[in-house]
């Protein structure tokens, strides 16, 4: 009889290992963002910070300065219902060095405590509803 390996639940076990955040991160055309219940952004993956034009340093640990998004955090929190295939927008850094509207695709769930049901956050994934090819 063979034994598999223990694998180290923080890798997946791709050739070469990556972790989750090492997926989020790679993913094309996807946005992910962790808030905290005061939508402090807890994290965010390298797609998310490269279409507001930051380093993902000046936005973790930082409030969402966003008030329509925060808003819409809320809103999800107070339900304890996900948002899901809400279309809104969001500002990025346009070429000329200006701001633009973008449109999005957005799906909002609760962030809950290990092994509760309390609500300590929200995650946020979207898509951008006219990607750039």
């Amino acid at each position: 009889m063979t034994v598999a390996p223990a694998l180290d639940p923080a890798l997946l076990p791709t050739v070469p290992p990556m972790s989750v955040a090492d997926v989020l991160d790679r993913q094309d055309g996807v946005y992910w963002v962790v808030k905290d219940a005061n939508s402090v952004f807890l994290w965010v993956n390298q797609n998310f910070a490269d279409l507001v034009g930051m380093d993902k340093s000046e936005l973790i640990g930082h409030q969402d300065s966003r008030a329509e998004h925060v808003a819409h955090d809320k809103e999800v929190m107070a339900s304890g219902k996900p948002l899901l295939n809400f279309h809104e927008t969001i500002a990025v850094p346009s070429k000329d060095g200006g701001m633009v509207n973008v449109d999005i695709v957005t799906q909002k769930g609760l962030l809950r405590a290990p092994g509760s049901k309390d609500t300590i956050g929200i995650t946020v994934c979207f898509s951008l509803k006219d990607p750039v090819t």
